[in-house]
């Protein structure tokens, strides 16, 4: 039975991760189920033993992504360093996630096509985001220093997250890739949010 199950979680594995990149490159509307069956090489109707539909393959490749993001923040915030240091590594281990994950964690977000009956898996991510600022928001105060008490540190931390968004989809984007490293991006990236 260990067996059997063991096979069954890698062909789900397969299929979210074959089905994000294709989420990637083609958008959710461009994807079809017959595609990514192909890909992964079993027939379309297998698909539905592991999944209900498309969305819920979309929303499986989502769970996937921030469930890696979050095993990295907590990862990062569990280490017994200083505050300045952790935020530094907090912030390159967040840009080396998004180059490695290039395109993926903004296209499948901006591709999606909302519907009501979405809204309630949608409020599962924003849950999955909002307990990764939780776990953010003692270093932002640490870093932040007295200031941080008056401060709303949930929004200190979104300003934080955001902008190395835009950073990290500036790079993503531009058709001009220059190289560039994680460790002096962090160090800049500090110095605006952190240095007083």
């Amino acid at each position: 039975m260990g067996k059997i199950k063991e096979i069954h979680n890698a062909t789900k594995d397969k299929i979210l991760e074959i089905a994000g990149r294709f989420f990637v490159k083609h958008s959710y509307r461009g994807v079809s189920l017959g595609m990514i069956a192909e890909k992964v090489g079993i027939k379309k109707a297998s698909l539905y033993y592991y999944f209900k539909n498309k969305e819920d393959i979309y929303f499986g490749s989502l769970d996937i992504i921030l469930d890696e993001l979050n095993e990295i923040v907590e990862e990062v915030m569990k280490r017994d360093i200083p505050s300045d240091k952790k935020a530094r590594e907090l912030i390159i281990a967040f840009i080396s996630f998004s180059v490695k994950k290039e395109k993926f964690i903004r296209a499948i977000i901006q591709n999606f096509p909302v519907k009501k009956r979405q809204m309630k898996r949608f409020f599962k991510i924003k849950q999955k985001r909002d307990n990764m600022v939780k776990i953010i928001e003692p270093l932002m105060l640490d870093c932040i220093g007295p200031k941080g008490k008056k401060m709303d540190l949930k929004v200190a931390t979104y300003i934080l997250i955001g902008g190395l968004n835009m950073i990290m989809e500036e790079h993503i984007y531009s058709e001009d890739k220059q190289e560039f490293d994680p460790k002096v991006l962090a160090d800049k990236f500090y110095e605006i949010m952190f240095v007083r």
